[in-house]
């Protein structure tokens, strides 16, 4: 097992850049394949998740950050063991009746016609 490496404090920069550093960990992943999924080897060599799209039934709540969360925790797990993994995301299946949800919700309509943001949401009217 290898052993941890100790930093000295005064070494580390004053300022952390994250851009920088997400530039230079993805460069290094690239490189590893660390996120590459090779369809070409055996089944006892892969790890499938099987992801649903979202569904926005209720409020949001921080279980749907879990739900997520353990996936990608799981295929973390199973990339460092060494298999390979295909977690594809399933997004905008639900996408229409999730936007109705947050227009209701906030009181908004779609304006095809305003291309920014001009301002904060004005509070939603009280509930009768």
């Amino acid at each position: 097992m290898p052993s941890l490496r100790t930093i000295d404090p005064g070494q580390l920069p004053k300022h952390f850049e994250a851009a920088a550093a997400e530039a230079r960990w993805h460069a290094e992943w690239e490189r590893l394949g660390v996120h590459g999924y090779d369809p070409t080897r055996p089944r006892d060599q892969t790890f499938v998740i099987d992801t649903p799209p979202p569904t926005v039934s209720g409020s949001l709540h921080v279980g749907h950050v879990f739900s997520y969360t353990q996936a990608d925790v799981l295929a973390r797990y199973q990339r460092m063991r060494g298999r390979s993994v295909f977690y594809p995301m399933g997004w905008d299946d639900n996408g229409l009746p999730t936007e109705r949800r947050v227009q209701n919700a906030r009181h908004v309509r779609c304006e095809p016609t305003i291309t920014t943001n001009v301002g904060p949401l004005p509070p939603p009217p009280p509930r009768s």
